[in-house]
């Protein structure tokens, strides 16, 4: 196995995505890294505990003889920004809750249970969801069974298993009047959609989707808030047109995201398959602008539309059940912590820096651990008080 095969290794194991076999073969190193007492540092050497535990879990891979091709073992490097770098740190928080912390200029080694350095803790967000039907009454779809759980006209909303509500209509072209209904998640929530046209939706915490029972006519029409990911049933005779304010998003059939949450300081539309139109519609003005995959158009408050090579893992991370950063600034990050765990942020004292993070760990990850995480990268101290998340 080669540096490259062990750091996508490391990844994978990171965000849960590995197999029983490689979870077991990645721990075993690691614990036999911990044991063996080999990681020393030269007096003056400065490098911080991950990168320590980079280098040895990936030297440990490379060189242990587990049908894989040997290499020459890795000589650990300084960096200042690495993704693989903060892989290692996230496979800490993911082993057993427990961290590891440099003691000494000789890197004596000592673990720790998860919660000995930030008191409380909160865990992660989950399946949550309020279904708003025509009526006005409310179905609380975490606490539903699997089965039908409401009929609107000709529509059946079906909940299939936990975490996701599936609309079937048998006729969309009846006289009757469009009901209309709004699927809503809580912060600390998320949820999927499927509608009555097959198109699927993915809502990130606190966000909401209000869309008819049916669609008829010459087009096919929702309105949201804060996040959605959809992968839009192709029907070339009718568009699908997501809505937010003065934004809108016309597609025939494509796969894309759309962040518009009200604290953030633009609206940004990311296409992933297919080809989209994003207009902005004012009372004085209209912009618009066509995306192709990869390109994401970014709306700030009061200036024209941007299109801009997007970051896509770094989109996409919500939906794939990831925290995922980079190049970003701290209040960015806590931002997506505080939608996520439900909680409110307080900064204290003297303003924290401002340094880019490099992050990615899972979102079933405990608020205590994640938040551990980024304080390795010195750019601030945190604490957890009931709800909240102080800042220092």
């Amino acid at each position: 196995m080669n540096e490259t095969q062990a750091t996508d290794l490391l990844k994978r194991f990171s965000s849960g995505n590995c197999t029983e076999e490689e979870q077991q073969l990645v721990e075993e190193w690691y614990k036999e890294l911990v044991n063996s007492g080999e990681l020393e540092y030269e007096e003056g050497e400065k490098e911080s505990i991950q990168e320590a535990i980079e280098a040895g879990i990936l030297q440990n891979i490379a060189t242990e003889d587990r049908n894989y091709t040997p290499y020459v073992p890795y000589t650990p490097v300084r960096r200042t920004h690495n993704r693989t770098w903060w892989a290692a740190a996230a496979i800490l928080v993911c082993l057993s809750g427990t961290v590891v912390y440099l003691l000494n200029k000789k890197a004596a080694l000592s673990i720790a249970k998860a919660g000995s350095t930030l008191k409380n803790d909160v865990e992660p967000g989950g399946n949550k969801a309020v279904l708003t039907l025509a009526n006005g009454s409310t179905i609380l779809l975490d606490d539903a069974a699997n089965g039908v759980v409401a009929k609107e006209g000709s529509a059946k909303v079906v909940k299939p298993d936990d975490g996701k509500l599936v609309y079937s209509s048998e006729n969309n072209q009846n006289e009757e009047p469009l009901s209309y209904n709004t699927l809503a998640t809580p912060r600390s929530g998320q949820y999927q959609l499927r509608l009555p046209d097959g198109t699927k939706v993915w809502l990130n915490a606190a966000s909401s989707i209000h869309f008819p029972t049916g669609f008829r006519g010459k087009e096919r029409r929702v309105q949201i808030t804060g996040e959605a990911y959809f992968e839009v049933a192709h029907d070339s005779s009718m568009p699908f047109i997501v809505e937010k304010d003065d934004l809108q998003v016309e597609v025939l059939g494509t796969h894309f995201n759309v962040n518009a949450y009200s604290d953030e300081s633009a609206i940004k539309t990311t296409l992933l398959e297919g080809k989209v139109k994003v207009i902005e519609k004012t009372a004085t003005v209209q912009q618009t602008a066509i995306l192709t995959p990869g390109e994401q158009a970014v709306i700030p408050k009061s200036t024209q539309i941007q299109v801009r090579k997007a970051d896509v893992d770094d989109v996409m991370a919500w939906k794939n059940g990831l925290f995922h950063f980079e190049n970003a600034d701290i209040k960015t990050v806590m931002r997506q912590l505080a939608r996520w765990y439900d909680v409110e942020v307080v900064y204290e004292g003297v303003a924290v820096k401002n340094d880019p993070l490099f992050v990615e760990i899972s979102r079933n990850t405990r608020l205590s651990d994640v938040l551990k995480v980024l304080q390795e990268s010195g750019s601030a101290k945190f604490s957890i008080q009931g709800k909240k998340i102080v800042v220092k």
